[in-house]
């Protein structure tokens, strides 16, 4: 059992080499005897800032001797290894981490990513059967040697690379390292699936697949609502961004049959969530032809209420009918002192051409640059009235 006057040592030696006490603390750090832990503490290489990252709370899993020997290593002074020096290491040996750093594969450059933290999940005779792999010497295959290949294991691992599907150029874009966030099981049923040979779902076939699973997949590609040309360019990658409950609330939302919503069935619908869709969607003001224009896609990437505080805005200085999108995302204090500002010194906010003044669709770091119009100075100099959002007041 530790004491108070060995953890008063222990922590004189912290300050000594530089760490916080709080970070080697652990319920594991309270079984060991005082002896181990100064004994590691008081070991010279904790003066090297490299080695420092070992120092947490993970290495009382080892001891005295196993640890003085991985310190030890020469292979530390070379700066391939030195991503390695993580407190991961604890949880191998000092037998096993020198047969792994001793292994000829780290002297060529396409397994040099390999070398992370994560390889300590892995031994030295599951890594040997990894960068032995004949595999390897195939182009297609080399992006796959990441240090995400730690999550898997050799059976799996040449399994998945056996594959015979993997000959077929419409499946090689899903050979990125994302796909060890997988295992042969799943890859195999959504290989297999028949889905593929129809060409609308070939644009699915990237490496964003791996964020999903089969189940999800499957229900995904045989939705009815594929075979409606209104929404297949939503086929694309980003899909996966998104589940099937949600793509399924999505797609049956009675709006699409509008034609007026159907500008905005594009990939970028991926971005939202059915419930700021359907809100968006539902919005008084598309009934008035006069906002019809500001359908457009980017705008599913506002809230509703924004939107609506936004064309109170404008309806308040007459400029509704020509404000677009990118007006909308704009901060609602920062239009209205512009606005001020415009006005106050005799600037239309229609120019010539009948359009929106371009001063409204700069961003403030160009409006200081280009115009001398310091932005947060003016939304010091005109708050925006509190009442300016009730809609009676607006004329």
């Amino acid at each position: 059992m530790l004491n108070n006057d060995n953890l008063v040592e222990i922590k004189k030696r912290c300050q000594e080499i530089g760490i916080d006490f709080r970070i080697i603390v652990s319920d594991q750090f309270y079984k060991c005897s005082y002896k181990k832990i100064i004994d590691i503490l008081n070991l010279n290489f904790w003066l090297n800032p490299k080695f420092q990252p070992l120092l947490t709370s993970n290495i009382w899993k080892s001891n005295y001797a196993n640890t003085l020997k991985i310190l030890t290593m020469p292979e530390w002074d070379d700066p391939k290894f030195q991503p390695l020096l993580t407190s991961n290491i604890w949880i191998s040996n000092y037998a096993n981490i020198s047969k792994i750093l001793s292994m000829p594969q780290w002297d060529d450059s396409k397994f040099q990513p390999l070398l992370t933290s994560t390889i300590w999940k892995s031994n030295y005779a599951n890594t040997l059967k990894i960068l032995t792999m004949s595999q390897w010497d195939d182009p297609k295959f080399q992006p796959l040697l990441t240090s995400n290949i730690w999550q898997s294991n050799y059976d799996n691992t040449l399994k998945i690379l056996t594959m015979p599907e993997w000959d077929d150029p419409k499946f090689q874009p899903l050979l990125t390292s994302n796909i060890w966030n997988s295992n042969y099981a799943n890859i195999l049923k959504i290989l297999t699936m028949p889905e593929w040979d129809d060409p609308k779902f070939q644009p699915l076939l990237t490496s964003n697949i791996w964020h999903s699973n089969y189940d999800n997949i499957l229900k995904i590609l045989t939705m009815p609502q594929w075979d409606d040309p209104k929404f297949q360019p939503l086929l694309t990658s980003s899909i996966w961004n998104s589940s099937y409950a949600n793509i399924s609330k999505i797609l049956s939302m009675p709006q699409w049959d509008d034609l007026k919503f159907q500008g905005l069935l594009t990939s970028s619908i991926w971005n939202s969530n059915y419930e700021n869709i359907v809100n968006v969607l539902v919005m008084e003001e598309w009934n008035d032809s006069k906002y019809v224009h500001l359908l457009r896609p980017s705008i599913l990437s506002i809230k509703p209420e924004k939107i609506r505080k936004s064309i109170i805005l404008a309806q308040y200085f007459n400029i509704d009918k020509f404000i677009s999108v990118n007006y909308l995302i704009k901060p609602l204090k920062q239009s209205y002192a512009l606005a001020i500002h415009l006005l106050n010194n005799r600037i239309p906010l229609i120019n010539e051409n009948n359009k929106l003044n371009s001063l409204f669709s700069y961003m403030p770091g160009v409006l200081k640059k280009k115009y001398n119009i310091d932005i947060k100075r003016l939304v010091e100099l005109y708050p925006i009235p509190d009442d300016i959002f009730d809609k009676e007041k607006v004329k």
